[in-house]
């Protein structure tokens, strides 16, 4: 019952960033810098605290995979950089006991990740000719930023939704 709703908040996740995200966020007013969001990526690395590296890396995988087909240009890119980032938070998870201050750390550190990894397989590809320095500035600093702050309420519900799981595991045994 817990995948289905660790599943659900992910793809309630994912429509929200393709949607009312997008007429919020600056770019939408024409301003120069870029919010990217990565809600999902942030409730993959959320999931893989509470869940373990296995689980991150195929939260990751798939709901990669469905953002690759929705909304990216190249398909596997996204699979492949949400799955790593899952992966790794999952293993940090087995270092430090899950907290709200682990799980802001670690989130803002897997997005800044996340969004390095995609600015270097866009200029791998040659999707952009953005240079780094620009990309860091307008892009990818801004973007960490909003993502931890609108990562928060999605700690919070996903800490829930595990603590409810994990009650009733408890109580069956």
């Amino acid at each position: 019952m817990y995948r289905a709703v660790f599943v659900g908040c992910l793809f309630f996740l994912l429509v929200l960033e393709g949607t009312v995200l997008q007429w919020v966020l600056p770019q939408a007013w024409g301003s120069t810098i870029v919010i990217v969001p990565q809600l999902v990526v942030a409730g993959v690395v959320i999931l893989s605290l509470f869940r373990g590296e296995r689980a991150g890396l195929i939260y990751g995988f798939g709901f990669g995979l469905l953002y690759d087909v929705v909304y990216g240009p190249v398909l596997g890119m996204h699979a492949f950089t949400m799955a790593a980032v899952g992966y790794f938070a999952g293993l940090i998870s087995r270092q430090f006991a899950p907290g709200a201050i682990v799980s802001l750390l670690t989130t803002s550190l897997s997005i800044t990740v996340h969004l390095i990894m995609t600015y270097g397989l866009f200029r791998l590809f040659g999707l952009t000719d953005m240079d780094w320095n620009q990309a860091l500035v307008y892009h990818v600093a801004p973007s960490v930023v909003f993502n931890v702050v609108a990562a928060l309420p999605v700690d919070r519900v996903f800490r829930w939704v595990n603590q409810k799981w994990d009650t009733r595991s408890l109580s069956f045994d």
